[in-house]
């Protein structure tokens, strides 16, 4: 039994180091300070969030890991290689980025378009004429999902 464990560990070893080799022969080899593309998770944008943010290489970790950063921070994540896809152009440098931490989610959140994933929702059982309703407040329509048949000025 001991016999069959060990070649399975090696088989698996070795299926490995040739899924390695695949993979750099199909990825370029990224430099310090190159421009890339990272997709954004659905779960965490919006419909109209972009798809996907720029950001640049600013370390690199074991020849596999590469730290990122986008203009707002330095993502918390490390990335491997097939999480991003480089971009011809530099449009940011490593001296642009920001200096804190930030998750893709809180990026996605500080976009101007909508501001992340999620909608506001008043439940308010008046007419919403005042600042008491949370879309008010926000400037923003109360919606279907606020009231459901109930009269509302805020529509």
């Amino acid at each position: 039994m001991k016999v069959f464990r060990e070649a399975a560990r090696e088989g698996l070893e070795e299926q490995a180091k040739k899924m390695k080799a695949t993979s750099s022969k199909k990825f370029q080899k990224p430099t310090l300070g190159q421009n890339v593309r990272i997709k954004i998770p659905d779960i965490y944008r919006a419909k109209m969030d972009p798809r996907s943010i720029i950001a640049v290489i600013t370390d690199i970790k074991d020849d596999e890991l590469y730290e990122l950063a986008t203009k707002l921070g330095k993502l918390k994540a490390l990335y491997t290689r097939n999480q991003f896809t480089l971009w011809k152009e530099n449009l940011l440098s490593i001296e642009e980025v920001g200096t804190e931490e930030i998750s893709v989610r809180e990026v996605v959140n500080k976009f101007p378009l909508v501001g992340g994933q999620g909608f506001r929702k008043c439940n308010r059982s008046k007419k919403c004429t005042t600042k008491m309703c949370l879309c008010k407040s926000a400037n923003l329509l109360c919606n279907s999902q606020c009231h459901n048949s109930q009269l509302c000025c805020n529509k």
